[in-house]
């Protein structure tokens, strides 16, 4: 969807020179709008738009779904401990043709573009957020945005997520700072944005623990988990230091990313008088002149400070097969990619700025650095984006590509689109869409990458295809969704330091639903389940994964929204993915299998007006009366790596409006 640096108000919404919503029937003297206003003008207006998103969005106050606040998503299963390498049980490929460094371990703890909120606001806005987990697990987030000038919004998000571990060596902590600012010009026709983000995250990897059998005895000594030895790190004492991380043994990844985009339009002026003789002007764009700046820095590196040990490089040959281990063990990969895109945009309806084609091309510069060499990679890609919503919003049709022209990425595509039209109440919306993308794979699978290929590989680019289908109904509060994907040429890692290509063609089914269930007035159900078929052993995904939460709900003594219940997470049986602590990839092993209970936490949310909080007590599945009452019959989350016992965790969520 075609990016909107315009910060002004939707629809005809009007701001008088305070940045304030003027009611276009309120009555007026001497020709002066402002004199005399009621009381909606002083109500405070905030809505953004998300980074290459025309699309009007609003704050959330929903209380009922505490992941919406963490930055775990309910589908995402983590290592030792939240903090950790986390990837998610429901299949979602990384189908991006170009550029791809390969390290996606510990996105989800980072800021992005594409999570970035552009704001507009009459009046500054601040939210405030700190949760505490078990062993010290804390997370600050602040966010502040206010608009300059009515045209002109700033921003400011800074987000600390850290963890000293239950298991030993497995601490934790990323850092997330990001900036945004928007401008629009009176007269509607120069707008940007700009956003700075740098993000930072420090794991301590321990390789999983020693012995599973050290999980499941009933060894009072290991009740603690935090004494249940572990395969890499020494023996590190416990510390709660919250701002920094002792990187003994661990993935150091940074990144910094600066962009800036700017538009002038050519197009038609307007304006109205309403019954009170008050004008109302109106700039409608037939044609975009758009240019993004792109600047990114990456480095990512493991390091081992305990590698000059016998017994340590031992390890690293017997548990994970390298046939050697250098000293110090070092292994860095640093990225710096600098890419200019220039755009033409046209809008051939006035009145439906919905309805627009892009056409534009883009030159980017990456250079990588692999320990002592470097390597340029330059290449050209053209682009294009075809946006149709029809007035009535019947219709809604979205079609676009990326063609990379030279270049090591050369051949290199990706092209689709979605269809969407309201099927009317009963129901609802239907959604169909396509895609093909053709792309090299990682470059971490490349020979020139300093972290450890121990195969030298030949690889062809993969080729992924798929179909979609969505259907919203919102009378049954229930969405319905599938994918079907076909691969080939697919990528992976089958060992530590090995990786493979499929080179036949694979495919993945995934069907999902979700709906809230009225079981009474105050009662309700929510379920998701989702079922998934693979036939290709490098996916290994469980058949069915299902969450519902049952909670009781409702708008008690004037300002106090309550929801409070059980929540339950289930997977069936499977062979989940292995980890490699030092290349920082999932390992698609087929040797353990896990047969896990479900997952269960207690929950009570609230909000007093813009005060919310939230008491979870989760994993209450560990409970274990046969080791003296304890919580520690564990889940298993990949082979060595198992979830921690019970955990307290509570938050608090203020927003202010000064």
């Amino acid at each position: 969807m075609v990016a909107s640096g315009q910060t002004g108000p939707p629809g005809n919404m009007r701001l008088d020179n305070q940045g304030r919503p003027i009611n276009p029937n309120m009555k007026t003297t001497d020709g002066d709008s402002l004199k005399q206003r009621d009381s909606n003008e002083d109500s405070i207006t905030i809505y953004y738009r998300m980074f290459d998103s025309s699309r009007v969005r609003f704050l959330d106050s929903n209380i009922n779904d505490y992941t919406q606040r963490y930055p775990l998503p309910a589908s995402y299963f983590f290592l030792n401990h939240p903090g950790n390498a986390a990837r998610s049980v429901v299949f979602h490929p990384n189908t991006a043709p170009g550029y791809d460094p390969g390290f996606h371990g510990f996105d989800i703890y980072q800021l992005n573009l594409a999570n970035t909120r552009f704001f507009n606001t009459t009046r500054p806005y601040t939210e405030l957020d700190y949760q505490l987990g078990a062993s010290a697990e804390q997370t600050i987030k602040i966010l502040h945005t206010q608009n300059i000038r009515p045209l002109w919004n700033a921003g400011f998000e800074y987000r600390l997520f850290n963890a000293p571990g239950i298991y030993k060596n497995a601490s934790s902590n990323h850092s997330n700072i990001r900036f945004t600012s928007n401008f629009l010009t009176r007269n509607r026709r120069y707008s940007g944005i700009f956003a700075f983000i740098r993000n930072r995250s420090k794991v301590n990897e321990n390789g999983g623990v020693q012995s599973e059998e050290d999980i499941k005895q009933n060894n009072p000594a290991f009740n603690d988990r935090f004494n249940v030895p572990t395969t890499l790190g020494g023996d590190e004492l416990f510390s709660t230091n919250f701002f920094a991380s002792n990187l003994a043994s661990g993935n150091d990844y940074s990144n910094r990313t600066l962009l800036f985009r700017h538009q002038y339009d050519l197009g038609q002026k307007d304006s109205s008088y309403n019954a009170d003789s008050v004008i109302t002007r109106r700039f409608y764009p037939r044609l975009r002149l758009q240019h993004s700046f792109l600047y990114k820095q990456s480095s990512f590196q493991y390091n081992d400070n305990f590698a000059r040990d016998t017994g340590v490089q031992n390890i690293y040959k017997n548990r994970f097969g390298l046939l050697r281990v250098d000293t110090p063990f070092t292994l860095i990969d640093k990225w710096r990619e600098l890419t200019n895109e220039a755009s033409v945009i046209l809008f051939p309806e006035k009145n439906n700025q919905e309805q627009f084609l892009k056409l534009g091309a883009a030159f980017q510069a990456l250079k990588g650095t692999f320990d002592t060499t470097s390597n340029n990679f330059n290449s050209i890609y053209l682009l294009g984006e075809y946006r149709n919503r029809t007035r009535n919003k019947k219709w809604d049709i979205n079609a676009e590509g990326k063609f990379f022209l030279t270049g090591p990425y050369a051949g290199n595509f990706t092209a689709g689109g979605t269809i969407q039209t309201d099927l009317g109440s009963k129901l609802g919306k239907l959604s169909l869409g396509f895609k093909n993308s053709l792309r090299t794979p990682s470059f971490v699978f490349d020979e020139r990458s300093n972290f450890i290929l121990q195969n030298n590989l030949s690889l062809n680019n993969e080729n992924w295809t798929t179909f979609s289908a969505d259907l919203f109904i919102s009378k049954l509060t229930l969405i319905l969704r599938a994918r079907y994907y076909l691969i080939s040429n697919y990528t992976y890692w089958r060992d530590y330091a090995e990786a493979t290509q499929d080179a036949t063609l694979q495919n993945v089914l995934h069907l999902s639903a979700e709906k809230k269930f009225k079981l009474s007035r105050r009662w309700n159900l929510y379920s998701e389940l989702h079922v998934q078929q693979s036939s290709s052993s490098g996916i290994n995904l469980p058949f069915i994964y299902t969450r519902n939460r049952i909670a009781y709900e409702g708008n008690f003594y004037k300002n106090l929204y309550l929801s409070t219940g059980l929540e339950f997470r289930y997977t069936t049986p499977f062979t989940p993915d292995d980890w490699s602590p030092f290349n920082g990839q999932w390992i698609a092993q087929s040797t353990s299998r896990i047969n896990n209970l479900p997952d269960i936490a207690a929950f009570l949310h609230f909000r007093i007006s813009s005060f919310r909080a939230f008491l979870r007590v989760e994993n209450l599945n560990t409970f274990d009366p046969g080791n003296g009452f304890n919580w520690t019959n564990n889940n298993f989350v990949a082979p060595f790596y198992a979830n921690p016992g019970m955990i307290i965790r509570i938050g608090i969520y203020w927003t202010f409006v000064n």
